[in-house]
């Protein structure tokens, strides 16, 4: 079912008309209609906003079920959905609308190739043949399958499958009780990860592939968000674990005795998607000052001329939305050498993610002690001075206090009326990188709270993930960077 039909069945359920649901998006209701008449489909940061205004999650919009409800669901022969992924298979996704499965059932014809392409996921899978003669490879091991003949085996295990004469037709279950989706802790996350699956996958630069990075990449590709990855740099230096999904990774090799090894690779993965090859840009074992500088470069960089800062987005206990905090690792502080402009582009970046989230108007609150501007705390001034600048499509007020930029009571406390950013804030602007890092620190490790980061200011998102970020951290940045790339462009 597309979208579309989805959408127009929550709209006519609550009996609202196409112009009350285009103005949510921000659209004419032409486009609406078009949606529905699956003439075209919406972008995720739409479908995101859609989710919040009829107060479901993203799963309805795009299989007609919430995350959270189970039952049943029949598909019909005519609704299965065909899956692009091999060049040696044809699939059809076989129960494509129950959402937060763990299982993927699947009707495959599978083609004779000369070449094998094998797959390593975490899992189970189960083969059983229709009509042909199937060969299956599990660890080495060759496999010959009749017809009616079946095999279940670990997928952990390197495999591949051919057939054996011209085609075969097989019916695949694959089972993976640790998707990610279910391992995330907040309805909003979770819409993210649908989000980002529903994208279909986008292609990836990592530079220098290092453990960290690479286990991300990985989590990506088993979950359908990373397509396809481009490593560049020294195979023979690269961590065992890129050859798990060696059949989705292109090598771009540059060896490691070359001289100006770390600039040259830094360069080479900015051309590569200054070429359109990949659509976002990976740090992995190379030192961040010197990608940046390549990404930085005037003539064969990939900067957009606004300041490169880092936007962390939570969602948070008892509050309903995602909250944006920058920036907690990148600039030392908001207006660096006393420029203004410097904080307006790192306002500007947050209030692009906050919008490709879905948040269509975003509140932003620049933090400070308290709501009072003084001359004995600068910060409080600049606060003041970006309050009076004229924001498109944002709502932008400061100084406030970290409880009166977030919750309603504190305001109602503090008897503040009129005060259109106060206990609504979607985005927090921090005056020190410090403390920017402790509210990251406290929501992420004391609080437990899921967390996705976005470093932008470049023309395609750049991810920087750490050894200490959890494994869920480095999933969901990659989710948050795929759909702030395809908002970027559209």
């Amino acid at each position: 079912m597309h979208t579309g039909e989805n959408i127009k069945k929550l709209r006519e359920s609550r009996s609202l008309s196409r112009k009350e649901v285009a103005e949510v998006i921000n659209r004419g209701e032409a486009f609406l209609k078009d949606v529905e008449e699956k003439a075209v489909e919406p972008s995720v940061s739409d479908l995101l906003k859609l989710a919040s205004f009829f107060d479901t999650d993203i799963s309805a919009l795009i299989y007609g079920k919430e995350f959270n409800q189970k039952g049943v669901v029949v598909t019909k022969a005519d609704s299965r959905v065909k899956v692009d992924r091999r060049k040696s298979y044809d699939y059809e996704n076989l129960a494509p609308y129950y959402s937060g499965r763990h299982m993927v059932p699947l009707l495959v014809d599978v083609y004779s190739g000369k070449s094998l392409e094998y797959s390593v996921h975490e899992g189970e899978e189960f083969h059983y043949v229709i009509e042909g003669t199937l060969k299956i490879i599990i660890e080495g091991k060759e496999y010959i399958l009749e017809e009616g003949d079946s095999i279940y085996f670990d997928s952990s295990f390197p495999h591949a499958l051919t057939a054996v004469g011209e085609k075969a037709k097989i019916i695949v279950a694959v089972y993976n009780s640790g998707s990610m989706i279910h391992h995330s802790r907040s309805r909003k996350m979770a819409d993210l990860i649908q989000g980002a699956k529903h994208l279909g996958g986008v292609d990836l630069v990592m530079v220098i592939p290092n453990e960290t990075a690479v286990e991300a990449v990985n989590m990506g590709i088993e979950e359908g968000v990373v397509k396809k990855a481009y490593l560049v740099g020294d195979p023979e230096y690269f961590p065992l674990e890129w050859e798990q999904h060696r059949d989705r990774c292109e090598v771009v090799e540059i060896k490691k005795e070359t001289e100006n090894f770390d600039f040259l690779c830094a360069a080479k993965g900015v051309e590569l998607v200054r070429q359109g090859t990949g659509n976002m840009l990976m740090k992995g074992n190379i030192n961040t000052a010197v990608l940046l500088k390549a990404i930085l470069n005037k003539e064969t960089g990939i900067g957009t001329g606004r300041r490169l800062s880092l936007v962390s987005m939570f969602e948070l206990p008892k509050l309903k939305r995602f909250i944006f905090l920058t920036d907690p690792g990148i600039n030392p502080e908001l207006t660096i050498q006393n420029d203004i402009e410097t904080a307006r582009d790192i306002i500007l970046n947050a209030i692009d993610v906050a919008k490709s989230m879905g948040v269509s108007r975003p509140r932003v609150a620049i933090l400070d002690a308290n709501e009072k501007a003084s001359e004995k705390i600068p910060t409080s001034i600049y606060a003041q001075e970006l309050t009076k600048m004229e924001w498109k499509d944002a709502v932008v007020y400061g100084p406030l206090s970290y409880d009166l930029a977030l919750y309603e009571e504190s305001v109602r406390h503090k008897g503040i009326v009129g005060n259109p950013v106060a206990g609504k804030a979607d985005i927090l602007i921090v005056p020190h990188l410090a403390g920017g890092n402790f509210l990251y620190k406290a929501w992420a490790m004391t609080m437990s709270a899921d967390v996705a980061n976005v470093v932008l200011g470049a023309k395609v998102p750049v991810i920087i993930t750490s050894r200490s970020d959890s494994d869920m951290t480095k999933f969901l940045t990659l989710c948050a960077s795929s759909v702030y790339g395809k908002y970027l462009v559209p």
